[in-house]
């Protein structure tokens, strides 16, 4: 008789988004985002900051980071030459636990074959938005499982963080503290009060690495949050109050501006997947 072994945390990629490569000059800066899928950065060129919600790391060619889904980050080049990075974004089950660590690519011919399946096998729109296969055949999923494969080669690649200069120390602090009022209506004197900081120092930190203004950060976190508890059961109302915000109308024009969702159609998507 025959025993079978139970297969598990095998990594399973239900959905792609986005998969290309960009270059870039020393001045760049990419403006913070969230979104509700997986994100890994590969650099391929040069050295970049990176801003994954208080956290900031250093990582240079041959180097990654994976972002989990709703998690806030941006990115900065450093030093005086280009840089350029390959990004690959997807949703998925059983995703290896990655996230907020540098991870060195043992095998760094990877990324350019993804790149050149992704060409290959894809309709692409903008040169990086994944629209469809090429073919009717099943010859796209070769990049899936390419990709799922490559993640299991980045575990066990974690790196040591580096020595952060002492602004990355004051964004991470004003992050914590943003994140500890998040039910509260603060100004930005008032952030910056909390901080030990002058206004003039706490939004040029902040735009630095996060870069976006500090105001648009803290309503982003807050609509974050509210959908979490929207997805706990609470009604639109105690959702906004929860977060700060006693005009119910608002709070849902704020929350369809950054969710692309009025409150109360998240919430009817909620409860009609759950039924």
């Amino acid at each position: 008789m025959y025993r079978s072994l139970e297969i598990k945390n095998n990594p399973v990629i239900t959905s792609v988004y986005t998969a290309f490569s960009q270059a870039f000059g020393p001045e760049f800066r990419f403006r913070g985002e969230t979104h509700d899928f997986w994100e890994l950065v590969c650099v391929t060129e040069g050295q970049i900051s990176v801003a994954a919600d208080s956290k900031i790391f250093t990582l240079k060619k041959g180097q990654a980071i994976l972002h989990s889904p709703m998690q806030f980050h941006s990115i900065t080049a450093m030093g005086s030459g280009g840089s350029a990075i390959a990004v690959f974004s997807f949703s998925g089950n059983n995703i290896p636990a990655l996230e907020n660590k540098v991870i060195e690519i043992s095998n760094f011919s990877r990324v350019k074959q993804l790149l050149e399946l992704v060409k290959k096998h894809f309709v692409m729109r903008k040169k990086f938005n994944i629209v469809g296969p090429k073919t009717a055949d099943n010859a796209h999923l070769i990049y899936i499982k390419r990709l799922e494969l490559f993640l299991l080669e980045l575990e066990g690649g974690y790196l040591a963080d580096s020595k952060l200069p002492k602004s990355a120390e004051n964004y991470a602090f004003i992050i914590k503290t943003i994140n500890n009022n998040i039910e509260k209506r603060l100004s930005v004197t008032e952030i910056a009060a909390l901080c030990n900081m002058s206004e003039i120092n706490l939004q040029k930190t902040f735009s630095h690495y996060a870069g976006v203004g500090i105001m648009e950060y803290f309503n982003r976190i807050k609509m974050q949050r509210a959908a979490e508890l929207l997805n706990e059961g609470l009604s639109v109302k105690q959702a906004a109050l929860q977060v700060g915000f006693h005009d119910q109308n608002y709070f849902s024009t704020v929350f369809k501006r950054i969710t692309g969702h009025s409150p109360s159609r998240y919430k009817s998507k909620i409860e009609t997947r759950t039924s």
